[in-house]
């Protein structure tokens, strides 16, 4: 459904901006064209009965990862999302453990990229720079001239290719807390029924602008800046590398909406020399996610920019996005409302489901964006899959009458301390309120 809408977006609005990034800006009909440019390229230099379905992609946030991306699932091959800042050993593993052959990546992480396949075997892991291949225009102007006749312009790409709902569509590597990458294997329904529900919950539309500063190798940053903004067919500015300076600037030039960012981001933002009151007043939602937000954080961000942090939750897992808190609906504390679709349930140590409001159970979850299972761990996926589709998250939490989500803790760090379950968060949470 993702790609068929961006193809729509082309057909309809080809000029629409689809991707601002450092160097370019791309609309939907490049965007799109660009896409197939690359299918090109991979059918040429991995054909698929040698190098098999996996692309691995060591790109940061860029309009290179869009058009990469978008060719392997135009191309119904796997994509594999690598992080750029882990070491090549690290990265060797990874690869390793997927059966990686070939890789694509940028100039600047060129040497990166060479020292894991020097890691691996030479022979056993392609590396290609994207500033090598050829991404000519030469059929751009016939394309505006097919503008008016939208069949014309869908017989000038490739036929989408046969997609199943449980086909994998992108594996994505986690430590979880187990220390040991994992390959989460989310399908095309995952992606998508996380994507356009989501959109739904938070009322994001085609107008809405989105600023792409998250990695791609983490499942927040390619949910919420890459597929949800591709989806509606709205506009994303990408940053390679985050700046403070460079994210107000980009805010005022581009009249950004929406930020979905880590809380250590935010910290560095409020604290930045150059921020002022208004530096993102333009800004009508700042969603948080991939770690634990303090309240004091919150409180330094609000009295700073006066726009209030909305604290979100997901994992690898689940696509990423569980519960989001929104302007209109959101609680202190909370990591807001499930998104349309989810299940979530509290059970005790014995599996059974607590009430609403119990605290200290383990947060079950069930619904459409719940992943496939483990790459090549089918032991591992049966320990946090039920057979009736739950997952285990691991996070302790509660659910209050009104449905908002509190997560208090993890299950493998709780502490007994006088015959009390004790988590760290809440601990943090305390030491945080101290002004020193």
């Amino acid at each position: 459904m993702i790609l068929e809408n961006v193809l729509e977006h082309a057909v309809r609005t080809p000029n629409a901006v689809a991707i601002v990034d450092d160097t370019r800006t791309l609309s939907y009909r490049e965007l799109t064209y660009g896409a197939n440019l690359f299918v090109d390229h991979l059918r040429t230099l991995a054909p698929r009965e040698t190098f098999g379905d996996k692309v691995g992609l060591l790109i940061p946030p860029t309009a290179a990862f869009a058009v990469a991306f978008g060719g392997c699932r135009w191309d119904a091959r796997v994509a594999l999302p690598l992080n750029y800042l882990l070491k090549p050993e690290e990265l060797a593993a990874i690869v390793q453990d997927a059966g990686l052959k070939i890789l694509f990546t940028i100039k600047p992480l060129l040497p990166l990229a060479e020292a894991v396949a020097a890691s691996v075997g030479q022979e056993n892991l392609k590396v290609v720079a994207m500033e090598s291949l050829t991404f000519e225009r030469p059929n751009l102007g016939a394309m505006a001239s097919l503008a008016a006749s939208p069949e014309a312009l869908r017989k000038l790409v490739k036929p989408f290719p046969g997609r199943e709902p449980h086909d994998t569509a992108v594996i994505m590597y986690t430590s979880g807390t187990s220390g040991t990458p994992k390959g989460v294997m989310l399908t095309n329904e995952n992606l998508e029924s996380d994507a356009r529900l989501s959109c739904e919950h938070a009322r994001f539309t085609e107008k809405t602008v989105f600023l792409g500063v998250l990695p791609m190798f983490h499942t927040l940053g390619l949910m919420g800046c890459f597929l949800i903004p591709a989806m509606l067919g709205s506009k994303v500015v990408y940053q390679a590398r985050f700046s403070p300076p460079a994210v107000f600037q980009a805010v005022q030039e581009h009249q950004i909406e929406v930020l979905i960012l880590v809380p250590t981001m935010y910290a560095v933002l409020a604290h930045a020399k150059s921020a002022h009151g208004d530096s993102l007043k333009p800004v009508k939602i700042a969603l948080s996610g991939g770690e634990a937000l303090p309240v004091a954080l919150m409180e330094q961000f609000e009295a700073k920019f006066g726009i209030k942090l909305m604290e979100g939750f997901g994992l690898t897992e689940t696509s990423p996005i569980v519960a989001i808190n929104l302007p209109w609906a959101h609680k202190a504390g909370a990591v807001g409302k499930t998104i349309p679709g989810v299940e979530a349930k509290t059970v005790d140590e014995e599996g059974r489901d607590l009430p609403r409001g119990a605290d200290g159970g383990e947060l079950y979850l069930r619904g459409p964006m719940v992943m496939k299972g483990y790459y090549g761990k089918p032991e591992q996926t049966a320990e946090v899959i039920t057979p009736e589709g739950w997952f285990k998250t691991g996070d302790i939490a509660r659910i209050d009458a009104e449905g908002f989500l509190f997560i208090t803790g993890r299950k493998k760090d709780m502490i007994i301390m006088a015959g009390e379950k004790v988590f760290p968060r809440e601990i943090e949470d305390a030491l945080k309120q101290h002004p020193a």
